[in-house]
């Protein structure tokens, strides 16, 4: 996984091309400000990520990653990978996907970081600001909590291991119709139809509709982080963050329950997915 964006100035001029013919819609720069997507604007100002947006044609738009330094790209279309070899219609998934991931991730890390700062002064007697009170009642509503504790239990990052598998199961590897149709690589749903879901062919559920994968995945972070249903996934969390270990709290994510798990441990081990744990976002898109 640790390739090269821009090994070359041919390459840098493929880049400028994709530019100027539409595929990629955003270059960050210095004087360029992009809000802070994982959280509401609601939310009191956090540290923000600069994001490059991408509206991909077909998986040839699709960036590879490095690793070590994971660029912010934001694909506001997914693609079908279906005819692609199989590994390399993974990799490509991969690409797709973990951008996304590691920026909610770094997201809610920052406002975890905050949030352990204010408890600290909370625990030295010292008073809060207007704009500490305000983030506390903000985060308690968000995560639907009585107390700071609480909060900090719910906010925390996700193993990227674990989201990218989930993914991978629920969209066949990127090419399931509610992927291509509606940004939804994790088969969240909604039982109200609007123009934001998409129509499952039985039944009368919906499957929600996102404007970005970076929507999709902020969206798959709140369930699995305030959902009732992940509460011993998030007690387990704070013990370890062994995708093996951890994937075995998440019987409730599908109908199928320790089949599931089994099915989500597999992925892991055979295409090696907790490498992806080790990767970082690029500081240089970090403000």
């Amino acid at each position: 996984m640790a390739r090269s964006l821009f090994p070359s100035a041919f390459a840098f001029l493929i880049f400028i091309f994709l530019l100027v013919t539409g595929v990629i819609k955003s270059v960050p720069s210095q004087e360029e400000v992009i809000r802070v997507l994982s959280f509401p604007q609601s939310a009191p100002p956090q540290p923000e990520v600069k994001l490059i947006f991408v509206e991909p044609e077909g998986p040839g738009d699709i960036f590879d990653v490095d690793c070590e330094k994971v660029k912010p790209y934001v694909y506001t279309r997914a693609v079908s990978l279906a005819s692609l070899p199989p590994r390399e219609r993974k990799e490509k998934f991969i690409d797709m996907l973990l951008p996304s991931v590691l920026v909610v991730n770094y997201e809610i890390t920052q406002m975890r970081e905050r949030l352990l700062r204010i408890r600290e002064k909370k625990e030295k007697g010292q008073s809060l600001s207007a704009r500490e009170e305000k983030l506390v009642k903000w985060a308690l509503e968000r995560c639907r909590s009585k107390s700071l504790e609480e909060v900090l239990k719910k906010m925390f990052p996700v193993p990227p291991s674990i989201v990218i598998a989930q993914g991978a199961i629920e969209s066949g590897w990127g090419t399931s119709r509610f992927f291509l149709e509606a940004n939804n690589p994790f088969g969240i749903w909604t039982f109200k139809p609007s123009s934001e879901a998409v129509k499952a062919k039985e039944g009368k559920a919906y499957l929600r509709r996102f404007d970005t994968l970076l929507d999709a995945v902020r969206e798959y972070m709140y369930n699995v982080n305030v959902g009732w249903a992940y509460r011993k996934f998030r007690e387990g969390r704070l013990k370890t963050l062994d995708p093996y270990k951890l994937s075995g709290y998440l019987t409730l994510y599908s109908i199928e329950r320790e089949t599931y798990v089994r099915k989500l441990r597999k992925i892991i081990k055979d295409n090696h997915l907790d490498r992806l744990d080790l990767c970082s976002l690029d500081p240089d898109y970090i403000r």
